[in-house]
Parts: C-alpha cells; structure tokens; sequence
C-alpha cells in the first residue's frame, strides 16, 4: 500500500472515511490521523479512531482545514458522488504538502460489463457498483486523470482493480475457485486496464 510505504508519524486526511476501514490499517502509522465523513452512522461508528473528524457536507469540512497541510490525503470512492468533484480537489490541493500525496480512487464507466450493457441499450442504475444509484459523475482513466490534472495535481501512477466477479456469481468467490478467479482478474486489469479494469487508483502529487 502506498501510505505503508511513506513510513510513520504521517499526517493523513481520509476524505469519506465511511465506517473506518482505512482508519484503522493506518491509525498505528499516523501522528495526526483526521476525517470527514457524511453518513452520521458511519462516523459514529469510527470517532474512536480519529484524531479530528468532521461530519457532514465534504466541501464545507475541507473549508474548516484551510491553513492545514498532509503529507496524505485519501478520497476513496468520494468524487463520483459529488456534483462538482473539481471544487472538491481545488479544496484538497492547499491541504497537500508539496511532498505530500493524493489517493483518489473512481470507477471505470469503460468497464467490459458496461460496454456489453450499452450495446444492449441497458444503463440501469444499481445499489452499489459502477453504477451505483448515488453516482453524479463518471470516469474513464484518461477523465479521471484530466481531472486531476486539471485541478492542481500531476499524475505519478495509476493502477487498475480488479473486477469483483464474485459479487455477481457468489459461487465464483469460494474454494476452490476464488484465488484462480481472483488471480485472473487482476492478471486481465493489468494487462488491459481500461478495459477490464473495475477501478482506477489515482496517485498524484501537487503539481
């Protein structure tokens, strides 16, 4: 994990922190460890974990951190939800140390599974997935990396995700199958990203 890699006593924001998860891989690593988060039960359930933590509307929580800086900022499944997820990074980008780091991940609208749906004439929103019901905005890797780019940020690496294949056949994702499952859809993401990549993860650096 990159964060892993940037050693201890960082400061990190985790931007939509949902009920804790990344919190809680890191919490040992940071000295400062802060958070903004909407759904107040989420919140609720991971406080403990947080040095600062904000809840409520994103914008107006990265307004409240204006003077402060990170050596990383994490949003995590967070700019597809907003209406302008530029105005979010422009907030973000003073709060980045100059040697600091951005962790953005977006899902992949050119995903195979869409392609075959549009050319059935199917864009049928879902609960949860890439085309989640709460999704405003949609990226390929070249639009996610343009916004990025476009908002004060210069792309240093991209990495595909796998497609979780088992939520759609749950069969797929036990014994025996799954580690064959999982191995050959991260070898297919790797080898043709924008094809079968599920998501993108995005490491950027103020540019």
């Amino acid at each position: 994990m990159k964060i892993e890699a940037r050693g201890t006593g960082l400061t990190l924001l985790d931007v939509g922190y949902g009920v804790g998860e990344l919190a809680r891989r890191v919490r040992a690593r940071c000295r400062l460890l802060a958070g903004i988060e909407l759904d107040a039960e989420g919140a609720r359930q991971a406080a403990g974990l947080f040095d600062r933590s904000m809840t409520g509307d994103l914008l107006e929580s990265l307004e409240t951190l204006d003077g402060e800086s990170f050596d990383v900022a994490v949003a995590a499944d967070v700019l597809e939800h907003l209406p302008d997820p530029g105005r979010a990074l422009d907030l973000l980008r003073p709060l980045v140390k100059p040697e600091g780091i951005l962790l953005v991940s977006l899902p992949n609208v050119a995903n195979v599974t869409l392609r075959f749906s549009l050319l059935f004439g199917r864009f049928s929103y879902v609960p949860r997935g890439l085309l989640d019901a709460s999704h405003l905005r949609f990226f390929t890797r070249r639009t996610g990396g343009a916004l990025l780019e476009a908002h004060g940020f210069r792309v240093r690496e991209v990495v595909p995700t796998a497609m979780p294949v088992e939520l759609a056949i749950p069969a797929l994702g036990r014994p025996p199958l799954a580690p064959i499952v999982r191995a050959a859809a991260l070898f297919l993401a790797r080898i043709w990203p924008t094809f079968f990549g599920y998501q993108f993860i995005f490491e950027a650096v103020p540019a």
